[in-house]
C-alpha cells in the first residue's frame, strides 16, 4: 500500500510553502492542515477533527529534529534522481505484487500526477484518488479508506 508518495524519478512538489510549514520545530495545527489535507472548509475541518483525535494519544510522536528534517530534504533530493533518465519509471515494472496507491487530488508536498504515473507504470495496481484532498487523504477520510484498504486486502 502506496499512500501520498511517489516513485524514483518522479515529480518533485513546487509549493515553496511546503518547506516553512514542513520545517517546524513543533508543528502547528495550521502547519498541519496546509500540508496533509484540502482546500475547502469542510476539508479542513475534517484535519482539525483528525487533529483533535490524533492528540488524545497518550503515547504522541516526538517532532522530528532539525537533523532528522535536513537528512529527509536530503533523501529526498537523491530521490528524485531517476535510475534510468531515458526511462525514469521503467523500474516501477518489475513491482509484481497487487499495489494499493492512494493520494488525494491536491497533495502539495508529493505532486499527485506521482500517484497516476505510478500507477501506469506497476502491472497490478489500482489508484484511489480522493477529492478535495492532500497528501494524508487517508486521515481526511478514514472511513473510506478503511473500506477501501480492506477490500484491496481481501482480493489481493
Amino acid at each position: 500500500m502506496l499512500l501520498g508518495t511517489g516513485p524514483r524519478g518522479g515529480a518533485f512538489g513546487s509549493d515553496k510553502r511546503v518547506l516553512f510549514h514542513a520545517t517546524q520545530p513543533v508543528p502547528s495545527v495550521e502547519d498541519f492542515l496546509f500540508l496533509f489535507f484540502g482546500r475547502s472548509e469542510a476539508a479542513q475541518q475534517a484535519g482539525r477533527e483528525f487533529w483533535a483525535r490524533r492528540h488524545q494519544r497518550a503515547d504522541q510522536d516526538t517532532p522530528s529534529s532539525p537533523a532528522a528534517m535536513q537528512a529527509q530534504m536530503e533523501a529526498n533530493l537523491g530521490w528524485l534522481a531517476p535510475l534510468d533518465p531515458a526511462a525514469p519509471l521503467a523500474h516501477l515494472r518489475a513491482i509484481t505484487q497487487p499495489t494499493f496507491i492512494l493520494n488525494g487530488n491536491d497533495d502539495v508536498m508529493i505532486p499527485t500526477i506521482n500517484s497516476y504515473e505510478m500507477a501506469q507504470n506497476i502491472p497490478n495496481a489500482q489508484l484511489f484518488i480522493y477529492p478535495d484532498a492532500g497528501h494524508g487523504a487517508q486521515f481526511q477520510y478514514p472511513e473510506r479508506f478503511l473500506r477501501h484498504a480492506i477490500q484491496f486486502l481481501d482480493e489481493a
